[in-house]
């Protein structure tokens, strides 16, 4: 096996033994999903302006993604992942503006033929699986497959969080870890501008949430204290995630092959 098809053969196997566990909600099902609708909520205002912009989460997933594009009305959106066979049913909540496609092996090669094609790419929870000497092979990638203008939106567990080691090693597949400062340098070797990283809006809470947040928040505030103390933290972000975006503009990708 080739180290870069580690996370592609872990997911395969993961598909394979656990088919019969995948549920297969209808659109009318998952619209109701808790994650949906908060989904809808924090990306309302950062997805593109126009209703047929072309969108594409990379690492799907269950699909919650794609289904807050669905019910924010968008009609041109793909989604992209390892292992889709038990997947295939979102194809199903709209046939017209829903296309699926698999990964084989990496981000990048699927990735390198499709120059310049989306207004928004997606990753959440999938940068950390990219082993650190592929990251600028996978970034420039998505880096080209931007239009100019277009938006990438990346969300990962954040290392100056309070449970780093859990974060980075509670699943087989992850290979590298991201704080503030080096995943702000990582986009920006890559030519990524107007780099932000978010707090994004939750809606109001339900009196479980404001529970859990009342017990959260001291191991937060002395997290946080630590790393102002200690730590040479760039974003500002002590939570147990980041979310970042950034924007190609005018700068000319810095794409080299030797790096895939």
């Amino acid at each position: 096996m080739k180290p870069n098809e580690f996370v592609s053969e872990v997911y395969r196997r993961m598909s394979l033994r656990h088919s019969s566990e995948q549920p297969k909600p209808t659109m009318q099902e998952v619209a109701r999903d808790p994650r949906v609708l908060q989904a809808i909520k924090e990306y309302r205002s950062l997805l593109p302006p126009s209703k047929d912009a072309a969108i594409i989460d990379i690492g799907f997933g269950g699909g919650w993604f794609i289904a807050a594009c669905l019910e924010l009305g968008y009609t041109n959106v793909s989604g992209a992942d390892f292992g889709i066979a038990n997947k295939t049913h979102i194809r199903g909540w709209s046939k017209e503006s829903v296309t699926l496609f698999e990964i084989q092996s990496d981000i990048g090669d699927f990735l390198n033929d499709r120059p310049e094609q989306y207004d928004f790419i997606h990753m959440s929870h999938v940068i950390e699986h990219i082993p650190k000497y592929s990251l600028l092979w996978v970034v420039d990638a998505l880096f080209r497959a931007l239009k100019k203008g277009g938006i990438l939106l990346l969300r990962t567990p954040n290392m100056e969080g309070p449970t780093p080691t859990s974060s980075l090693f509670v699943t087989l597949s992850h290979e590298y870890g991201f704080c503030g400062s080096n995943l702000i340098s990582l986009l920006d070797i890559c030519g990524f501008e107007e780099i932000k990283l978010h707090d994004l809006p939750r809606g109001r809470p339900s009196f479980k949430q404001r529970i859990g947040s009342f017990v959260r928040w001291p191991f937060v505030f002395e997290n946080r204290l630590k790393h102002r103390l200690f730590g040479v933290s760039r974003g500002n972000q002590f939570g147990t995630e980041l979310i970042a975006s950034a924007r190609r503009l005018e700068v000319q990708p810095f794409f080299d092959p030797k790096f895939r």
